[in-house]
């Protein structure tokens, strides 16, 4: 029998005893007798000190007996039920952070699990849109602890798409919030073998990223030309857009005619778009609808009306976006020219290319593949914060460890900032710490998380040698 069981029957007996005494104490109490009950005669003194004072005595002995027992059998169970309790909030919460995260679009920006995304941002240096990296964040319990994490969330980054959360910093959510977010963050991380698991494919995805770099830049170079094309056109194609928004929209509600097919357009309606958005098709870049007047959906899974409908918001939106170019086609043509300007200067210097055999010979003794992948390293867990526009892409990307969100750390600075390679290997595995102290003058905010948990002292030594080598630059 466990506790909580006999805990309920010793409890049901303490009932069952005190209605026992209630209803000694009232009985008699409805029934009319000729003698006031405080003139008819009681118990004798015999029976008194006798049989009904046993009773009572026994009584409260076995009232007091399973007290005595109860409650240090409650008490061994207590120390269960806090866990119990503990652990039933802990459930709670983090299904409260798992709303949060879904509500506020977490998952937008570092993926449903996690593991990392993408966001939109327009890249301050250059004033292009780009596809901004979002980290990781199932891992980022093995970076920073708690305080940490909620700094970020308070805050936000700025100069990043990550916007601040909490109060505090102008964000929506309350100080319980963020500790259910920050819960529900703890309750998905991945286990630390998985994260020591891909290094490698971090490596690599850092390195091929150099190596294709020309080939994003020119890729984007052809998306900001596409985009200056569509700002010089849109005042001869918003005047076609208006005139089929009427035309399409005057025949969806046409009241009269014929409807083979049944669904909810009359023949002579589906000919007539479908003619119409041919003729159109061209100028704008829209579809063209081959709409069947015998068949219901013309597109499987969707009714003729319905594929009509979306056909008519599409050039509905198209209305609205055309006339905003329209409006500031002169502030766009100069904002979209610059940025191809930016695009094209950054093709030409390519300030992502690294010459691994010189950091061979001036730090491994000739190791080629100690500079790779200590290159690679740095790229793919030090880039982010120490190299300038990292997060924006390759075209906005400046010479590695520029600086960004973390200080610069070429010209020698490692140098300057650690005289022993020891103590910064000591750093970059804990990180810094808020208000303390590291190597020459240094003082932590806590910003710098710590790589220990997360890459092998190896790899770390590797980058290590790798910026302490680095020449100051001319």
């Amino acid at each position: 029998m466990n506790s909580s069981l006999f805990i309920t029957l010793i409890a049901l007996a303490i009932i069952g005893a005190l209605a026992y005494f209630a209803a000694i104490g009232f009985r008699g109490s409805g029934r009319t007798k000729d003698v006031p009950p405080n003139l008819d005669k009681y118990h004798s003194d015999d029976e008194l000190e006798t049989n009904h004072l046993d009773r009572t005595l026994s009584v409260a002995v076995l009232v007091a007996s399973l007290l005595t027992v109860m409650i240090p059998l409650y008490y061994l169970g207590e120390q269960n039920r806090q866990e119990e309790f503990v652990e039933y909030f802990d459930e709670v919460s983090v299904v409260r952070g798992e709303n949060l995260y879904e509500e506020f679009g977490c998952g937008n920006c570092h993926g449903v699990d996690g593991s990392g995304g993408a966001a939109s941002y327009v890249e301050k240096r250059s004033g292009v849109s780009v596809t901004w990296a979002a980290p990781a964040i199932n891992n980022v319990f093995y970076r920073y602890d708690s305080e940490e994490i909620r700094y970020w969330l308070i805050y936000g980054r700025a100069n990043s798409p990550m916007p601040a959360w909490g109060l505090e910093g102008g964000g929506p959510m309350n100080d319980g919030q963020l500790d259910d977010l920050i819960d529900y963050l703890r309750y998905f991380q991945i286990s630390q073998q998985e994260e020591l698991q891909n290094i490698e494919a971090n490596i690599n995805s850092a390195l091929l990223r150099i190596d294709n770099s020309s080939l994003q830049v020119e890729s984007e170079i052809v998306r900001q030309v596409e985009l200056i094309d569509a700002i010089n056109i849109a005042p001869t194609q918003l005047p076609i857009v208006e005139e089929a928004v009427s035309v399409i929209s005057a025949l969806i509600e046409k009241e009269n005619g014929i409807d083979s097919d049944e669904d909810g357009l009359f023949d002579s309606v589906e000919i007539e778009i479908s003619a119409y958005s041919a003729t159109i098709s061209e100028a704008l870049g829209t579809q063209v609808l081959n709409l069947n007047p015998e068949e219901e959906e013309s597109i499987p899974g969707r009714k003729d009306l319905s594929i009509v409908r979306g056909y008519l918001s599409q050039l509905q939106s198209s209305e609205i976006n055309l006339g905003i170019l329209v409006e500031g086609k002169e502030k766009f043509l100069d904002e979209a020219t610059s940025g191809l300007a930016f695009l094209e200067e950054a093709l030409e210097n390519e300030l992502w290319v690294v010459d691994f055999q010189e950091i061979a010979e001036r730090t491994y003794e000739g190791d080629y593949d100690k500079a790779v992948r200590a290159v690679g390293i740095f790229n793919a867990y030090c880039a982010r914060c120490h190299t300038a526009g990292y997060s924006a892409g390759a075209a906005y990307t400046k010479k590695i460890a520029s600086g960004g969100l973390g200080p610069a750390l070429r010209s020698g600075r490692a140098n300057i900032q650690f005289k022993a390679r020891e103590d910064m290997v000591d750093f970059i595995i804990k990180g810094s710490e808020n208000g303390k102290g590291y190597g020459v003058n240094g003082v932590g905010g806590g910003k710098m998380p710590g790589f220990g948990a997360v890459l092998p002292e190896s790899d770390i030594g590797l980058v290590i040698d790798y910026l302490r080598g680095m020449m100051p630059d001319a």
